[in-house]
């Protein structure tokens, strides 16, 4: 092996190193939604929108000006707070992600 090949095979690894702490940095455990007046709209260990999709689409559909904060610790989530719509919330299922529907009530009191 050359000396070139070395410092080749040296700088891959070392971009393979950074890929993979960076995928590893991308889970959050806490996901926070801040209204464009830095009102909390949503709190919880799931986030609210899909992230699949770059945040600059999802976000503004959920809440226009709104800004998504996501940390690597769930400390203060342990209790989902959420004042968005029930329809805007999105659920893991399987490998991909569904986006809920509130329940239509059917006709209030009978009788």
């Amino acid at each position: 092996m050359t000396t070139s090949s070395i410092s080749r095979a040296g700088g891959l690894f070392a971009a393979a190193m950074l890929c993979a702490l960076s995928v590893s940095q991308a889970q959050a455990a806490c996901y926070e939604l801040y209204s464009s007046k830095n009102e909390l709209l949503y709190r919880s260990t799931r986030s609210p929108v899909d992230l699949s999709r770059p945040l600059h689409q999802t976000v503004p559909a959920v809440a226009p000006g709104a800004k998504l904060v996501f940390t690597p610790s769930s400390q203060g989530c342990e209790i989902d707070f959420n004042k968005l719509q029930p329809q805007a919330i999105v659920e893991i299922e399987g490998d991909g992600f569904r986006t809920m529907s509130p329940r239509t009530p059917r006709g209030g009191g009978r009788g």
